[in-house]
């Protein structure tokens, strides 16, 4: 089945789950095309509120495609995509952010030019009558970081190049957080940051998990992905390879993850 309709549209909800509650997101036999190349096929999974679900794969796994195609960027060519038991086919990224999924890239979307607060409010900004509310914008921001934990920041008025790898990661976080997102996707949030700024990323994707978003991760560090998620999907050639609950971090549990990515297990 082609995803045709426009998001929002009626269509049959999604059945709850084992647990009875119905997933925030759930990708139904999704498959992506690009020409003769087969990027995503017959992808199905869940993510429910409150749960962070990482996607790891090697590279051309398709684990980049299915976020695009959940973020608005592609549209899929077959299969269906629910968030909250409602069919969804966003046909752009503005869409789906309206709809209440907060993808952050590996370049974070943040405009290096600009300061804190402007970022954070950045396609949302706060108005008293035709002026933007400047004052209330500033407040807001620095509330909204102060709640996530992010409270060492010299001022909301610094440019975003002065923040730290982890402190970016963090605005964007607190910016999904404060919009009241119901999925927050991020695409290698650990990528070039050091342990401590990961453990403190890692603190971040917990207090949005407390606020009752799914959360999508997007690895490669089979350890880090255990630590942080509650389950795994291992992706190869497009497909679903595997599946794994998180018990926690074990040797023998990182060798059996890996042995899936690699298709040796």
């Amino acid at each position: 089945m082609k995803n045709v309709r426009e998001q929002g549209a009626p269509r049959d909800a999604a059945k709850p789950g084992a647990n009875g509650r119905t997933p925030v997101l759930e990708l139904d036999g999704v498959t992506k095309h690009f020409g003769a190349v087969t990027a995503v096929d017959n992808v199905s999974l869940t993510i429910h509120k409150g749960e962070v679900l990482a996607l790891l794969g090697d590279n051309g796994a398709g684990k980049s495609t299915i976020v695009k195609m959940i973020s608005g960027v592609f549209v899929s060519d077959e299969g269906t995509i629910r968030l909250e038991g409602r069919t969804a086919a966003f046909h752009n990224a503005k869409q789906a952010r309206r709809a209440g999924i907060a993808t952050v890239f590996q370049d974070l979307g943040l405009v290096p030019t600009m300061n804190v607060w402007r970022n954070f409010f950045l396609g949302a900004e706060l108005k008293s009558g035709v002026r933007l509310d400047v004052k209330r914008m500033r407040s807001e921001t620095e509330q909204a970081l102060e709640r996530i934990g992010l409270r060492n920041l010299r001022s909301v008025d610094q440019g975003v190049t002065n923040l730290s790898g982890g402190e970016q990661q963090a605005l964007s976080i607190g910016r999904a957080v404060y919009f009241e997102q119901k999925l927050l996707i991020l695409d290698e949030p650990t990528a070039a940051l050091s342990v401590k700024e990961t453990n403190m990323v890692f603190e971040y994707i917990g207090l949005a998990k407390k606020q009752g978003l799914g959360v999508l991760l997007i690895m490669h560090n089979t350890q880090q992905a255990l630590q942080v998620s509650d389950r795994v999907i291992v992706m190869r050639h497009g497909s679903v390879a595997a599946e794994f609950e998180v018990k926690g971090v074990d040797p023998e549990m990182v060798l059996t993850v890996d042995a899936a990515i690699s298709g040796v297990g």
